[in-house]
């Protein structure tokens, strides 16, 4: 089952790739996360968050797996957190929809609905958080 959230933001396509694609710094605008540490840089780095989700705290460690920059796409694999998303694959996608305007989509596929729901809730999360950092 698909899972896909698109939000449209009020600045330039490259403004906002240039912060996914930095893979740094995810806390500025997912508010779940309150620090990260990269190691490496583009394709094959790697990526701790800590979580923290009411009364959970846990750790989630990912790999951006592609960078293409042509495509303003990435992908992203959770290789270690909950159960519910961990082995997951997130692909970012950022499209110019002109005059400073962009689209971001985000999509995964999953097995069970408690899975989807659960991506669709950190869909919401990364978009409003990009809306926010992006249309000060």
């Amino acid at each position: 089952m698909l899972v896909s959230h698109t939000s449209e933001i009020n600045d330039s396509c490259e403004k906002l790739w240039d912060t996914l694609r930095s893979f740094d710094g995810v806390e500025r605008y997912l508010q779940i996360v309150s620090n990260s540490v990269v190691e490496g840089t583009g394709q094959g780095a790697k990526r701790t968050c800590d979580v923290n989700m009411g009364s959970q705290e846990f750790k989630i460690k990912e790999t951006l797996e592609v960078l293409d920059d042509s495509n303003h796409s990435l992908i992203v694999s959770l290789d270690d957190g909950p159960i519910q998303i961990k082995g997951m694959k997130f692909t970012f996608v950022v499209k110019s929809q002109g005059e400073g305007k962009s689209n971001i989509t985000i999509s995964t596929v999953v097995e069970n609905p408690d899975s989807a729901g659960m991506a669709q809730n950190i869909f919401t999360m990364i978009c409003q958080g990009l809306k926010k950092l992006h249309e000060l």
